[in-house]
């Protein structure tokens, strides 16, 4: 059996074409665990203030990604910027994927902006990862 994979987002393999959805979420998927990676490794060195900047800067891009091409400020409310629930969900699925924290969707409620999500993140993912013993 052969299998494909993806480099800079161009599949290799036997040189066919396009690939269907399973190729691209097989792409996003990987693109994911290698920016969850990235992050990972940025907050497991970054102070507290340092933590809570990335993830409200992860929370933005995210958001971003969801609502294209909407621009989002720290202190955009979702809901005012087109946030429904199916993309509240694509929203939350995104940041536990990155982050490994597990968010309650009604996070994006309670936090309804990327800077109080933001902080919400940085310190439940603190949380988390004093009582597992963080490692590096």
């Amino acid at each position: 059996m052969s299998t494909h994979t993806t480099v800079n987002n161009h599949p290799t393999g036997d040189g066919a074409g396009p690939q269907g959805d399973g190729a691209a979420m097989q792409t996003d998927k990987s693109e994911a665990a290698r920016d969850g990676a990235a992050l990972h490794q940025a907050l497991a060195i970054a102070t507290a203030e340092e933590r809570e900047d990335i993830m409200r800067e992860t929370v933005r891009t995210q958001l971003a990604d969801v609502l294209a091409p909407t621009v989002i400020d720290d202190d955009s409310n979702f809901l005012e910027n087109g946030l429904t629930s199916l993309t509240a969900l694509e929203l939350t699925r995104n940041l536990m994927t990155l982050t490994d924290v597990e968010i309650p969707l009604v996070a994006i409620l309670e936090y309804p902006t990327p800077a109080q999500l933001g902080h919400y993140l940085a310190e439940a993912y603190a949380a988390v990862n004093s009582d597992d013993g963080a490692t590096a």
